[in-house]
């Protein structure tokens, strides 16, 4: 009865006039709705019983029936055992009429308190339907866009579609189920499904009857309620994505903060207008109570596949045997061949390790030696063991310590000419070392990202749900970052080797040079 008090409530019966209660009772009667009073109900089985019985079939009890316990003065049938047994089947359907007809005004109620049915006759509200076919059906459209395309960028010149692919993925290597929520997305609309569901509304413009259209309402129904739990991760989920798309295709933050504010507009609209509304109606047409998780997963027919990460526990299963597949494939070619390369590669390693050698002794990673000492510096926040902190420091030492030798105007190169091919060496190091200079921009970029996921860190206002959430979010663009600018800083460093391998042809040299940093450089043309 709680229920139906709260029903009141929301329709403000009691502030309503007697002869408008009357004529809403009136409707509530001619769409099948019966109240049973307990008068009726006995004046109900003392018809059935007296139908049955003449006067003649009735006396007065008498005094000498030992196991008489009805009152004295009361007249009593003469076959009373046969009208008890007749008389509890009644009851019993007359509770559950009574049940299934409060049931049923109740769903009627809650379906027409949601603007979903009309007042009688059991038809969707043409505004639902209405808004369904403008608004709901091209938030579906506008996510699966959105999300399709940020998951899938194009082609250009600069870089292949599947490498843009994979370094989007990369930012959901800690969290898989995300790209398995995205990839959900798609499963929300059926256009079939939606188009047969408003085909009387659209095209024949008649009413919608409700009840003949509850395996269109649960087909619309099951992948929003497999998803609807995770709503807020999905708008994170989704942002992610489109920041991700953003960085590899070089798109403004003008251009895509929009869009990331359409995507979340729209998840709210699905799950916080359409959902409820949908459910409702789900209720009154298929005339159940769903109120139990086990309830409508019986209902929908949800199965483990239907359940948020079941393909991602797939995946990580395949690639987790893909992977002990490919190291015992290297295992055994490794036992099988052992060829020069090896060798090749113990020569590289012994070069780097006096390269590590070098470094250790030269340069110095402490922030004091490096001038790093207030907190206006852009990595004074950022640990001296970060990689991108510690590229800076080498490129400092590079650009303070030899730029001379290859930007000076008093060091000269010959031009040299191999089969006709013009080699300028000293365009070519002023073109590295502009490039270097052209990458503080990006380094100071990774200092700012360091410290605003240091002060979220230390936000003790935000909720500990909201700062996970954001620390994982300025996490993932710090490492993207980060994998980008040693890329770019590696090819340009190995152009820089190239060309002075050219120069240091001579293996003596090479190795002197190596051994003693300090000693003066003479190139002889």
């Amino acid at each position: 009865m709680g229920d139906i008090d709260n029903t009141r409530n929301r329709l403000k019966l009691d502030n309503l006039k007697e002869d408008d209660r009357r004529n809403l009772f009136n409707k509530f009667v001619d769409a099948g709705g019966e109240v049973v009073t307990n008068r009726k109900k006995q004046t109900a089985s003392d018809s059935s019983s007296s139908r049955k019985t003449t006067p003649n079939n009735y006396n007065k009890p008498k005094n000498n029936y030992p196991n008489n316990n009805t009152p004295r003065g009361n007249y009593v049938y003469t076959n009373t055992p046969q009208s008890t047994k007749k008389e509890k089947p009644n009851n019993t359907l007359i509770v559950k009429k009574q049940k299934s007809m409060f049931l049923g005004l109740k769903l009627w109620l809650d379906a027409l308190s949601s603007k979903t049915i009309t007042t009688f006759g059991g038809n969707v509200h043409n505004k639902f339907l209405g808004f369904i076919d403008k608004s709901v059906i091209s938030a579906f459209l506008e996510m699966d866009t959105l999300i399709f395309n940020a998951l899938n960028p194009i082609d250009d010149n600069s870089l292949e579609p599947k490498s843009k692919k994979e370094k989007i993925l990369a930012q959901f290597s800690n969290d898989l189920e995300d790209i398995e929520l995205l990839e959900r997305i798609r499963d929300q609309y059926d256009e079939n499904i939606y188009k047969t569901f408003l085909r009387q509304y659209k095209d024949l413009h008649s009413p919608t009857k409700a009840s003949s259209y509850v395996n269109e309402l649960k087909a619309m129904f099951k992948p929003l309620y497999i998803l609807h739990a995770y709503s807020s991760k999905l708008k994170l989920a989704g942002e992610k994505a489109l920041i991700a798309y953003s960085i590899v295709d070089n798109i403004s933050k003008g251009v895509i903060n929009p869009r990331i504010s359409n995507f979340k507009k729209d998840v709210d609209l699905i799950y916080s207008k359409y959902y409820p509304k949908l459910f409702s109606l789900l209720q009154y047409a298929c005339k159940e109570k769903l109120e139990t998780l086990s309830d409508i997963n019986n209902f929908l027919g949800i199965t483990e596949t239907d359940i948020v990460g079941y393909y991602t526990k797939l995946k990580k299963e395949r690639d987790l045997k893909l992977k002990e597949e490919t190291t015992k494939q290297q295992k055994e070619e490794t036992k099988d061949t052992k060829t020069s390369e090896d060798n090749e590669e113990e020569k590289l390693m012994k070069i780097e390790s006096i390269g590590v050698k070098l470094i250790e002794k030269v340069v110095s990673f402490r922030k004091a030696d490096n001038n790093i000492e207030i907190e206006g510096d852009p990595f004074f926040n950022v640990s001296d063991d970060d990689k991108i902190y510690r590229i800076k420091v080498l490129l400092d030492f590079l650009d303070r310590e030899y730029s001379v030798l290859f930007v000076s105007n008093k060091v000269k190169y010959n031009l040299l000419y191999d089969n006709l091919v013009r080699t300028d060496y000293k365009s070519d190091f002023n073109n590295i070392f502009l490039s270097l200079s052209d990458s503080n921009s990006r380094f100071l970029e990774y200092s700012d990202m360091c410290k605003n996921a240091l002060k979220v860190e230390r936000d003790t206002s935000l909720r500990f749900e909201q700062r996970v959430s954001m620390l994982a979010e300025k996490n993932g663009q710090i490492s993207y970052t980060a994998k980008n600018l040693k890329s770019h800083i590696v090819s340009i460093i190995s152009s820089l080797k190239k060309k002075l391998d050219k120069l240091l042809l001579d293996k003596v040299e090479r190795e002197r040079i190596i051994a003693n940093p300090n000693d003066i450089l003479t190139f002889f043309s």
